[in-house]
């Protein structure tokens, strides 16, 4: 008699395994091994004609199982027929039937037993054998090579062998896959090799199964457990482009899918999907690009990949990829063309590589802070459950989206990212700039765009004369002011006083004369309030341009902790905190206060503000919550 016996397990009431768990299961308590055997058929003239080639498929396939679950196959012999092979002890044995022509059967195999199964036809030990039908054209014309009819025949009656049903039939307690959620799976062989469906029929030795799909492996580690074993460790598992779907199974470690060889884009989707509470193995998909339609369920692939288990990280190819990290720390690399890429949960690397790459984050971007610095970009997340810390790397687009999909906002990181590696004093002159013209503390946006404009080549005179264009230069400075009353209004922003009437007269002579404009005018009032006096400067004059410079100092270390330090944009509070500031220590320290009460309120997850913070470029003179 065979060495095991079967168990029956009841529905589960979970739809993903019992859609193909039908209750037989090999009892392994006492063994994780189960035997099998090559045996001629019943009838003597079933008999193998290359016996070398069907132990070397048998064996492919069983290997092609046992990678998932936590089963040895041992090999017993050969035998003159599947009688004796059972009565060795073999649990499974593969043999031959070739009586059946008319009705189009290729194969057909038992569930396990021998108890407490009990229904065979033949003989005692016939729970577990698989027979081959080599008078069906299919079976007898196949190569049996992976991703041929041959071979995905013989792991689908491997898997009947091991208790797995068609997903077409159901039985009490346990639903057909028709009757589940057709948005998530279907009935398809490269979701399950249990499946009679098969979108290119025409295709007798490529587009099919080489490996049990996503539900056979569900429901198999369910019956069995899981390989410990299999990519056990740090390790690169390749996307090879072939002929056939498969199912790459990772156990531990830290890893990384890897499409850098791929001679076209890929979509991937690192495993973060657990769709039964019965198996933890998490479950993702690699495809290219090209063959996905948005959706699994309404794509055909022909190249399809199934990710399974623990698997951090991802390197797309040298073309436009979209990949999409899961619930752990990912490191996901873009390589070449413009990638797609979004981290999900975790504190995760996104790093886009050469091409125009952009970064995706769900929500509003109002529960996010983008912090630029000289060592790189960061993007938080800051609700309890949302998407942690990631860290930008070569990425230019982000674009954050709600759940349906829809309004979505582009931010476009050529335009902001270029502050970090300025001098503070470059970045100060631009805080001045607002000051001057708009009598307001800076939104970080615009100070950014306008630091990155500088670094990209802008000077300090173009960006002037960029300002008094403005439309907020000209609600300033209204229309029609005279260049008497405009030199009064700059002077009492920049410096926050009245002029004195040698330097007014001589600036507005030059105003009226046409000699200079008036961006170079507020320009030329910020550098004198910075410049150093005279050496033949009165003791009045150095004192007034110490109280000056004291003064613009002050109100740029205002503008620049909302803008710079906190990272803040809203115009109108930028306009409000500005103007506490009357010179005195009190108002600024009201006006620092403002900032902090506004900051605490923007740092809301859900009711706050995008902030987008510059961080080692200014010191912050403020003693401010961080």
């Amino acid at each position: 008699m065979a060495f095991l016996s079967s168990i029956i397990i009841e529905p589960t009431n979970d739809p993903i395994i019992d859609v193909l768990v039908d209750g037989y299961v090999w009892d392994l308590t006492s063994s994780r091994t189960i035997t099998w055997a090559l045996a001629d058929g019943l009838n003597p003239e079933h008999v193998w004609l290359d016996r070398d080639a069907a132990l070397m498929t048998f064996g492919a396939a069983l290997a092609s199982i046992e990678q998932y679950i936590d089963v040895t196959f041992d090999y017993l012999g050969d035998f003159a027929s599947p009688i004796p092979a059972g009565l060795a002890g073999a649990d499974i044995v593969y043999t031959l039937d070739n009586a059946v022509v008319e009705d189009g059967t290729l194969a057909y195999a038992y569930y396990p037993g021998p108890e407490p199964f009990t229904d065979f036809e033949q003989y005692a030990t016939e729970g577990g054998d698989v027979f081959m039908n080599f008078s069906a054209e299919i079976i007898a014309s196949s190569s049996f090579q992976p991703g041929s009819d041959g071979f995905v025949t013989v792991i689908h009656e491997i898997g009947h062998a091991l208790g797995l049903k068609h997903p077409f039939e159901g039985s009490p307690g346990r639903p057909t896959l028709d009757e589940l959620d057709q948005s998530v799976f279907r009935d398809m062989d490269w979701f399950s090799i249990m499946s009679y469906s098969d979108q290119y029929e025409d295709e007798l030795e490529r587009w099919d199964p080489a490996t049990p799909m996503v539900l056979d492996v569900l429901g198999l580690q369910f019956m069995y457990g899981v390989n410990t074993a299999t990519n056990a460790g740090d390790t690169t598992l390749r996307l090879a482009s072939e002929d056939y779907y498969y199912t790459i199974w990772d156990a531990s470690g830290t890893d990384r899918a890897d499409a850098s060889d791929q001679s076209q884009g890929w979509t991937i989707f690192l495993p973060d999907f657990q769709p039964t509470t019965l198996v933890e193995t998490l479950t993702g998909f690699a495809l290219p690009s090209a063959q996905f339609a948005g959706t699994l369920v309404d794509s055909a692939p022909t190249e399809m990949i199934w990710l399974m288990g623990d698997i951090e990280n991802a390197t797309g190819s040298q073309f436009n990829d979209w990949i999409n990290g899961n619930r752990f720390d990912n490191d996901l690399v873009g390589g070449g063309g413009d990638d797609e890429l979004e981290g999900y949960g975790g504190n995760d690397v996104i790093d886009g590589g050469a091409g125009t790459d952009l970064a995706y984050f769900l929500g509003s971007n109002t529960s996010f802070t983008l912090t630029i610095g000289a060592d790189g970009i960061t993007m938080q997340d800051r609700r309890a459950d949302g998407s942690g810390t990631d860290t930008l790397r070569n990425i230019e687009l982000i674009e954050f989206y709600g759940e349906t999909g829809a309004d979505r906002d582009v931010l476009d990181l050529r335009q902001f990212g270029g502050p970090a590696n300025l001098s503070g004093a470059d970045l100060e002159s631009f805080v001045e700039l607002y000051i001057a013209y708009f009598n307001r503390a800076p939104d970080a946006q615009g100070l950014n765009f306008w630091g990155t404009a500088f670094a990209n080549g802008t000077s300090l005179q173009e960006m002037a004369s960029l300002f008094v264009g403005q439309p907020e230069t000209l609600a300033t400075y209204a229309e029609g002011l005279s260049n008497e009353d405009f030199a009064t209004a700059v002077y009492g922003n920049v410096l926050g006083r009245v002029a004195d009437q040698g330097g007014f007269d001589f600036w507005v002579n030059a105003l009226n004369s046409g000699g200079i404009g008036r961006d170079f005018f507020i320009l030329g009032v910020l550098e004198g309030a910075k410049a150093a006096p005279a050496s033949d400067a009165t003791q009045e004059f150095i004192d007034q341009q110490l109280a000056d410079r004291d003064y613009l100092a002050t109100k740029t270390d205002i503008g620049a902790l909302y803008a710079v330090h906190r990272g803040m944009s809203d115009v109108n509070n930028a306009i409000q905190v500005m103007s506490l500031f009357d010179g005195s220590a009190e108002s600024a320290a009201n006006a620092v206060a403002a900032v902090n009460d506004l900051y605490a309120a923007a740092l809301d997850p859900e009711t706050g503000a995008f902030l987008m913070p510059l961080v080692g470029v200014l010191d912050n003179p403020f003693d401010a919550i961080a």
